[in-house]
């Protein structure tokens, strides 16, 4: 890291101000590769000093490295935890849109007497009193469609509706659990291959 590059540099007497920034920032680059910051840290201070500091140097790229490694290990790591909370709020939901469907479906000990009273006074033929040559008499009369009919079909209705809305509720929750999870393996994934290079490009070094 910057800190050990500039403690290690004075302690072998580089302490001027603007070598050790011009190097700090050197081993801050992102667009540069480690081999590439280690030759050019190594060869500008070639210019400056005598001491070989080619150690030095591979051991503030491995802080640099490790550093780097930890904090996406911990933004990770965060990650999963936003996605599990995520997650549980989404069940959450769903359970409380589930319970208020159930609840709903249910009926009452009033609307059930309330519905028996319907359906006792209209069945699909009803009585009926009528007056026909001075005279009362009793028909039946045919009834398109009853109460429990209509009824039914308002609450199939209103079911339905729900039912739908909860199945895609959870097809988009689960898609997003689907599509989270491999943003993380390919972010594992790639952080592996890139501390496979710095080990290949630190070997390659050493020999």
């Amino acid at each position: 890291m910057a800190e050990f590059l500039t403690g290690a540099l004075k302690r072998v007497g580089v302490d001027d101000q603007a070598i050790l920034e011009y190097c700090t920032g050197l081993l801050g680059d992102e667009t540069m590769g480690d081999e590439e910051k280690h030759e050019a840290i190594s060869g500008y201070l070639e210019a400056v000093i005598e001491i070989d500091v080619s150690e030095i140097i591979s051991q503030a790229l491995d802080l640099t490295a490790q550093k780097q490694a930890q904090n996406e290990a911990e933004k990770v790591q965060l990650a999963k935890e936003e996605l599990a909370k995520a997650q549980e709020r989404e069940r959450k939901e769903l359970q409380r849109d589930m319970e208020t469907i159930k609840q709903k479906q249910q009926l009452t000990a009033e609307e059930r007497r309330q519905r028996e009273s319907i359906l006792a006074k209209y069945d699909s033929n009803t009585l009926e009193v009528v007056e026909k040559n001075g005279e009362a008499e009793i028909v039946y009369r045919e009834v398109k469609e009853t109460a429990e009919r209509i009824e039914s079909n308002n609450n199939a209705k209103v079911v339905a509706e729900r039912e739908r809305a909860f199945r895609e509720s959870a097809k988009l929750a689960h898609q997003k659990k689907v599509e989270r999870e491999k943003e993380l393996v390919e972010k594992e994934r790639a952080k592996k291959e890139k501390e496979k290079k710095r080990t290949m490009k630190k070997e390659k070094r050493r020999m």
